[in-house]
């Protein structure tokens, strides 16, 4: 299965064949060099994988899907979300088996966020677990959903002052996930739409816990 996606690796330390893997989606207008950023302070151990969103982005960058914001909220090309999900399912299956790692973790932040919920909702059986970083609740997501999701933990992370997407989206989002019976764990932080050194901190630990426990 061919790759389509341009992705960024970092090998983990002590060098190891079957090294967990966390793949992680960047938000809209970056591209995978942002989230590649968070590497140094992961664990050491994991293997890193970043990739780039299929579609440019008019402001610079790349997204996953097309949106538009007006005074009743953001509005999200959901033909394009799930155009995006085939590809990117595609492309995460074209890395593991090229990489065969012993798990498979997937994060996201922003749209990252709303792709990974996604693609965890359509193919949970191969991942240990799923972060979703100050992401949005798409309820389009849900339709047709795996319900061996339940099988699947997540961590979600919220900005208490989040400016672009409201922390009661990732309650929303919280709650939904938790009515598919998968295990949540659910935290906010004192940030805005950012990643702060303590929801970084505490995503190591549970990344570690998971990977290596």
């Amino acid at each position: 299965m061919a790759s389509r996606l341009t992705r960024l690796v970092r090998d983990p330390s002590p060098p190891s064949g079957d090294a967990p893997l966390l793949i992680l989606l960047h938000g809209l207008g970056s591209d995978e060099r942002d989230l590649m950023g968070l590497a140094p302070e992961l664990d050491p151990r994991l293997r890193v994988v970043t990739l780039r969103a299929p579609h440019p982005w008019m402001q610079g960058g790349y997204a996953w899907f097309n949106l538009e914001w007006d005074d009743e909220g953001i509005h999200i090309d959901a033909a394009q979300v799930v155009a995006s999900l085939e590809l990117l399912v595609s492309e995460i299956l074209a890395v593991t088996a090229e990489l065969r790692p012993r798990h498979l973790f997937l994060g996201g932040f922003s749209q990252g966020a709303v792709m990974t919920l996604g693609v965890t909702l359509r193919r949970p059986d191969i991942f240990t677990g799923s972060l979703l970083l100050s992401g949005t609740h798409v309820p389009e997501l849900f339709v047709g959903a795996d319900p061996a999701v339940a099988d699947v933990p997540f961590l979600i992370q919220h900005g208490l002052y989040d400016p672009v997407l409201p922390v009661a989206e990732a309650r929303t989002m919280r709650d939904a996930v938790t009515a598919m019976g998968s295990p949540v764990d659910y935290r906010e932080y004192p940030m805005g739409h950012e990643v702060s050194y303590a929801s970084l901190r505490d995503a190591k630990q549970w990344l570690a816990s998971r990977a290596f426990g």
